[in-house]
């Protein structure tokens, strides 16, 4: 028994930080914020009803990165709320799902530093609503924050926190969600839309790279005797996100060698986009790690 609870803790803490870079915190007064679900591009998701109207926004990402924002669609029959970010942020879209009554929900939100709070529940029962059946959770419904994601055991998304007409705790579905990240949201999509499958993507770091011979000096440090340095990065890419800079040279991708002429093309398969990486630079002669996250590849 002990084992399985054991087992059990494990996976919940696996979801919570393969989820945590969705997470966003958007500041809407003095010690007072919202969770947003972010989303491919410049998108932040979150509920319209606890979103106050401002001409700019300021969010804190997963990475404590602050980003402004500027007001996007709003749609208060579904209680949904878009805005864009003035930086793009590399993000994939979750996976969604439909879950039954008595089925565990995860409910992820951010703190002010957009760090992860969680609450374990499950689904109490199925609301219907004008939109639609709507799930609500075993919760009570100022217990959660508005905004925060809603997700199954295998971390895909339920839907978005907020409360009901009766103030208890629901899910406002993903189907809707997916509606908003339509240009024209009049006819709701059964998921969020659906990035390119993993076989005709590719990861992408947001930087140009040279091969280069690491100094003598160095190579016990680094080692490894060559890598590839940094000779441009392109704005609001992964790789400037993660702080990287022009003249770093980067040694290894999670423990992988960079160095060789297919290396790098391999690591950045299209299974590993969206996932965070820690990648080891060589800077100034002292080695620096960083965590990057990998975007899909443009065009």
């Amino acid at each position: 028994m002990s084992q399985a609870l054991v087992t059990f803790s494990a996976a919940i803490s696996r979801l919570v930080a393969s989820a945590a870079p969705l997470l966003s915190a958007i500041r809407v007064g003095p010690n007072r914020h919202l969770t947003g679900l972010v989303c491919q591009g410049d998108t932040i998701l979150t509920t319209d009803q606890a979103l106050p109207i401002l001409d700019s926004y300021t969010v804190v990402l997963s990475n404590r990165l602050l980003i402004a924002a500027r007001p996007g669609p709003r749609d208060p029959g579904i209680n949904l709320a878009v805005l864009r970010l003035e930086t793009p942020w590399p993000a994939a879209n979750p996976e969604v799902a439909t879950s039954p009554v008595g089925s565990v929900a995860v409910v992820l939100g951010a703190d002010a530093d957009a760090s992860p709070n969680v609450r374990l529940t499950v689904i109490h029962r199925f609301t219907r609503t004008a939109e639609g059946l709507a799930p609500e959770l075993d919760l009570p419904g100022d217990s959660v924050d508005p905004g925060s994601l809603v997700l199954d055991p295998t971390g895909r998304l339920i839907g978005l926190a907020a409360p009901g007409p009766n103030k208890q705790a629901m899910a406002i579905p993903s189907a809707l969600i997916g509606r908003m990240l339509t240009p024209n949201h009049a006819a709701a999509p059964s998921a969020i839309p659906a990035l390119p499958s993993p076989s005709n993507r590719r990861g992408w770091l947001g930087v140009a790279l040279q091969p280069i011979t690491v100094p003598d000096q160095l190579v016990a440090r680094a080692g490894q005797a060559s890598g590839r340095m940094v000779v441009s990065i392109t704005k609001g890419g992964p790789a400037e996100m993660a702080g990287v800079r022009i003249g770093d040279v980067l040694l290894a991708l999670d423990g992988t060698s960079t160095s060789g002429p297919q290396a790098l093309r391999a690591f950045l398969s299209g299974d590993r986009v969206g996932s965070t990486v820690e990648a080891k630079l060589l800077r100034d002669g002292n080695l620096v790690t960083t965590q990057l996250t990998i975007a899909v590849q443009p065009g």
